[in-house]
């Protein structure tokens, strides 16, 4: 009888975990659960490179 062990996922609580998605107007957008978020106006208009570099850097920060 073979056994398999299961790891345990620990979730990283002390860094921020923001998503990239496609706004429908057009542009990209990044939203942490935190409430951060990035700018959410109809002017600027992200990339999908700079909306993930805005992620990165937020998800670099130490959560509360």
């Amino acid at each position: 009888m073979t056994t398999t062990t299961r790891r345990r996922i620990h979730p990283d609580l002390a860094h921020h975990h923001p998503r990239v998605t496609r706004r429908p107007g057009g542009g990209w957008t990044w939203e942490c659960e935190c409430g951060g978020a990035s700018a959410r106006s109809v002017v600027a208009r992200l990339t999908w490179h700079q909306a993930y570099v805005g992620a990165l850097i937020h998800s670099a920060s130490i959560a509360p």
